[in-house]
């Protein structure tokens, strides 16, 4: 593809014309452009409307420094990927505080505005005018065939699908992922969700202002007309239609869209046509777009599998597997002493006062119940030891150190895990990759080594692999290796979270409701469970639980939560005879 066309070109200069060779161009071009949409709304699930906008910082930056100027394209190249990034920087900043309608609006109104108030400013652009983008030299030597200039598009075609792939096989894809399925799961195993968000749009833009770059080349023009909000909003078109998360779906849409409109003359003026109708077909029947179409045959081959495996092992949350192995205790890990403690914490809502001077203690190697009805503030307690309520008075700390203030993927990396009530995975991934992703906090390479796929993440890759799969196989979960969480039955979910919470040997585990949806029978198996973690793995537990029967098998001690308050606290025989206790929540003195 690199060779072939600019001697054929040369040789049958009839059959491969610049007419069919520009299409080729566009195509390449186009796929660049959806690729950086798809890998910010694809993978790390940002919605963007004003995604022209970058591909026309990048082709007036080309043009205004290699015309105006006299720069050379490689600087213009280089300077409109800068560009890109740093504007996507911008657009993204309000992205750590708004999320799906809200973002989607404000990413409208910058494509607006950059067509309307800066693409049309004569100064900067040339106004209605545009600036003319001349081709690329090399020495002497011009561009000018369609079928030369193809050779560079589809060579940097081929470094960002490169690149691309190697952020999905990274920690900083499995981020991406994770942020687009929940980001409290996502921050729960150590992703900084804003650092992050801010990696996938000036990713996204660099490689949208390299698109414009050269797509102000392959027209010759960069005006304002060309970069319209209808430019934006078919890139999105494009993207759901190929399939939003899948790199060969999103590039086979781009293809179509440009080649076959060159081919098919009735298509011509008519591809938004074409496309809505595309689009509204697609949302019907297709939601992942073409590589939902082409993948459909093998994800109801797993559904089945896992409905099939999920019949068979109906009995397997009645004796739960062993669980997995764990690395070696942290280097700052505790030997004894209170692990974590929370100190007259005080959480409002509004009117409401979800704890009120609510107070705990976890000492090591311990598993500490914490029970009370319903709203009683158990779970509000639980997301202030995380990290994920910030609380408005009172103090938490952490092995001893102050981290009332501190984000949850900061106390993940100190070793805290914790479990969710409504299962804390990422549902459209697999097991395996929920495994992986539950090791981004081990995945100690740098993000810059990451992207660019240098030496050391691929050995990174493979430890990581390879306690994924000792943890799977622990759980007995081979066949479901490769299965989406959500064609698991919900003890099988709660398995895999559990696992997921144990992978990377944390020092203090959270759980919330860890037996809810499970069987009686599978309950007792899993007291013999939450043991183990105790005693062979030496870990320190803090559990919620409804079930009593559980909290009283495995708890050394107990506290009781009324109304935001701590009622009671001491072993489970003075839990169980307190008579404030059994008034407020057990409702008769327990045999």
């Amino acid at each position: 593809m690199l060779v072939l066309p600019p001697i054929l070109s040369r040789l049958a200069p009839g059959l491969f014309n610049d007419f069919r060779m520009g299409m080729l161009v566009y195509a390449a071009i186009y796929s660049m452009a959806i690729l950086s949409l798809n890998l910010l709304t694809g993978y790390a699930g940002q919605i963007t409307l004003g995604h022209g906008a970058f591909i026309g910082v990048g082709a007036f930056a080309t043009g205004y420094l290699t015309w105006w100027w006299g720069f050379p394209f490689i600087t213009g190249f280089i300077v409109s990927a800068i560009l890109g990034g740093l504007l996507a920087l911008l657009v993204g900043l309000p992205a750590l505080r708004i999320r799906g309608l809200y973002l989607a609006v404000s990413t409208l109104a910058f494509g607006v505005v950059m067509e309307r108030m800066v693409f049309n400013r004569e100064s900067l652009t040339g106004g209605q005018a545009g600036t003319t983008v001349p081709v690329p030299k090399m020495g002497s030597f011009e561009f000018i065939r369609e079928a030369d200039f193809f050779v560079i598009c589809f060579a940097l075609l081929i470094c960002i699908w490169v690149f691309d792939r190697g952020i999905v096989a990274s920690k900083v894809g499995r981020a991406f992922f994770a942020i687009r399925e929940d980001e409290d799961v996502a921050a729960s195993f150590g992703v900084d969700v804003a650092r992050y968000k801010l990696l996938a749009f000036v990713t996204s833009g660099v490689i949208a202002g390299i698109a414009g770059s050269l797509y102000g080349v392959a027209v010759g023009v960069a005006q304002v007309e060309s970069f319209t909000l209808e430019f934006s909003l078919s890139f999105v078109i494009i993207a759901v239609v190929g399939g939003l998360g899948s790199r060969r779906g999103v590039v086979v849409a781009a293809v179509f869209f440009t080649v076959f409109p060159q081919l098919f003359p009735f298509l011509d003026g008519n591809i938004e046509i074409a496309g809505s109708i595309l689009l509204i077909y697609t949302l019907a029947r297709h939601p992942g777009g073409l590589a939902q179409a082409f993948l459909e045959a093998r994800d109801a081959k797993a559904a089945a599998a896992a409905k099939k495996g999920e019949a068979e092992t109906d009995d397997l949350p009645t004796v739960l597997p062993s669980l997995p192995s764990v690395g070696a205790p942290r280097a700052d890990a505790m030997t004894s002493g209170i692990v974590a403690e929370a100190v007259d914490i005080k959480v409002s809502f509004g009117g409401l006062q979800a704890l009120n001077g609510a107070s705990l203690a976890i000492p090591h190697g311990k598993i500490v119940g914490l029970i009370g009805p319903n709203g009683a503030g158990k779970t509000t307690l639980f997301n202030v030891m995380s990290g994920f309520i910030r609380p408005d008075s009172g103090q938490v700390t952490f092995k001893g150190k102050d981290v009332t203030r501190m984000a949850p993927h900061g106390r993940a990396a100190m070793g805290l895990g914790r479990t969710f009530q409504l299962i804390g995975l990422g549902k459209n991934l697999t097991v395996r990759e929920n495994f992986l992703l539950a090791q981004h906090c081990a995945a100690t390479y740098p993000i810059a080594k990451a992207l660019l796929r240098l030496p050391g993440v691929a050995s990174g890759e493979r430890v990581l692999e390879e306690r994924a799969r000792e943890a799977i196989s622990a759980l007995g979960f081979e066949r479901f290796t490769d299965t989406p969480v959500r064609n698991l039955s919900h003890g099988q979910q709660r398995l895999v979270e559990l696992g997921c919470s144990l992978v990377t040997s944390p020092e203090l585990l959270l759980l919330d409701e860890p037996s809810g949806g499970m069987s009686p029978a599978a309950a007792e198996s899993l007291a013999e469970r939450l043991i183990d973690i105790r005693d062979k793995l030496g870990r320190t537990v803090l559990l919620i639980e409804h079930h009593i029967p559980l909290v009283l098998a495995v708890c050394d001690e107990i506290y009781v939560l009324n109304f935001g308050e701590i009622l009671a606290h001491g072993t489970t025989e003075e839990i169980t005879s307190s008579p404030e206790v059994i008034a407020a929540y057990f409702g008769e003195a327990v045999a």
